[in-house]
């Protein structure tokens, strides 16, 4: 198995292009020639196929890394899944506008002393953290305390 893999192998070759190109054949050693893991990442040590750092593969390094760059993986999604992605994000982006947009609203009718209060949470904690209010008081040029500040 070392041979056959150092025959599609050019030494000085980036890892992650020779991993995506080699990653059906790979796939194929483990699952239908019923190598496992393990053997396949030794044959690979075996012939110098590595990162530059030359930390050796492990079964579970080398499968993790096999299934992030096939298509769909997460190094190397496909258009389906980036546009899903996008969309997701899109939708995320429109709700904490829209919780943005309604704090601003509660905050220009909330007490004084109220907006004291929410203000000192929010510099001497991070309790207020990804919420809207947080991101209102920081966009809106208050001040987070620095360490050793009072």
């Amino acid at each position: 198995m070392a041979s056959r893999l150092g025959e599609v192998w050019r030494p000085g070759s980036q890892i992650t292009p020779w991993l995506r190109d080699n990653a059906d054949r790979l796939t194929k050693l483990n699952r239908e020639e019923r190598f496992s893991w393990a053997a396949v990442a030794s044959a690979l040590n075996e012939v110098g196929i590595m990162y530059r750092t030359g930390n050796p593969w492990t079964a579970t390094n080398l499968a993790k890394a096999v299934s992030e760059v096939r298509p769909g993986g997460r190094a190397n999604p496909t258009s389906e899944r980036k546009a899903e992605l996008a969309a997701w994000r899109a939708d995320q982006d429109a709700v904490k506008a829209q919780e943005d947009a309604a704090f601003a609203v509660a905050w220009e009718t909330m007490p004084r002393d109220e907006q004291d209060e929410l203000l000192d949470q929010w510099r001497q904690t991070d309790e207020l953290f990804g919420t809207a209010a947080a991101r209102f008081l920081s966009r809106s040029g208050y001040r987070k305390a620095r360490p050793g500040e009072t």
